[in-house]
């Protein structure tokens, strides 16, 4: 049993995750629902979009089944442009304004907190302003009795780091826990993926270790395919890492992969 801080992202586009969030809900200090968007208009005002997503009986069950879980959904900064950005960080007003959209919102939803999704979107770019946006709707939400979390990404060498220990001196004060997503998308076929599995010969299957990752290939029409796959060696690993260093885990996302990988954690 893993025994740090837990946290699991649901998607709109796979209910089973909906499932596993209320089954094994109790495992879990944060479910993460990937819901909003806080979109700049041209009006100089924010607007909060995906609000249809919300399902309040899903989260009165989350709730229902653990006495520590807090449902923080995430809130992704979308169509924000420098300008944007230089705008709402040079009037006061117009911060000020932000941050009770956010809070008002959050608190007619009846939510615990926050997951912001700010950071990647301009590249390193403009530090100090990112800085500015944070600790004021950190604050704002404080106030309110609720939670930041900050998504960050991770150091790439030999490229200068995005988020780096400056940052997270500067910001560690209001932010609950930083998420730092080092997951990575790969594109492939996926409708007869079950079908390519019952295929799959366990010779075919080669264990990284380095990486600590499993993956086979197979051919289809000609084409060599290479795939990753999840295991409970593979996820035990990174659970290790997470204990070894004292660090808690965000599961992108929950609903994927198999049931049973829950037993690890």
């Amino acid at each position: 049993m893993f025994n740090g801080d837990l946290l699991g992202f649901v998607t709109p586009w796979n209910s089973h995750g909906y499932d596993v969030a209320k089954t094994f809900g109790a495992k879990f200090n944060y479910i993460s629902p990937v819901w909003l968007q806080l979109v700049p208009t041209s009006q100089g005002t924010f607007q909060i979009r995906g609000g249809h997503d919300i399902d309040a009986g899903w989260v009165r069950d989350v709730r229902a089944n653990s006495t520590i879980v807090r449902v923080v959904p995430r809130l992704i900064f979308e169509q924000w442009s420098i300008g944007h950005l230089r705008q709402v960080t040079s009037s006061e007003a117009e911060l000020l304004h932000m941050v009770q959209v956010v809070v008002d919102f959050f608190r007619g939803e009846g939510l615990d907190g926050a997951v912001l999704e700010i950071w990647r979107q301009f590249g390193g770019q403009e530090k100090p302003r990112l800085q500015q946006v944070i600790k004021a709707l950190s604050t704002g939400l404080k106030e309110a009795g609720m939670s930041t979390h900050l998504v960050i990404p991770p150091g790439v060498r030999p490229f200068p780091e995005l988020f780096d220990k400056y940052d997270f001196q500067i910001l560690q004060p209001y932010v609950e826990r930083f998420i730092m997503m080092t997951y990575d998308l790969s594109s492939g076929i996926n409708a007869e993926y079950g079908d390519t599995m019952k295929s799959v010969k366990p010779s075919q299957f080669v264990w990284h270790l380095k990486a600590s990752e499993l993956s086979f290939e197979y051919r289809d029409n000609k084409q060599m395919h290479k795939v990753f796959y999840p295991s409970l060696r593979f996820l035990q690993k990174r659970v290790e890492a997470a204990e070894k260093f004292k660090i808690g885990i965000a599961v992108w996302e929950i609903g994927q992969g198999l049931d049973y990988f829950y037993d690890l954690l």
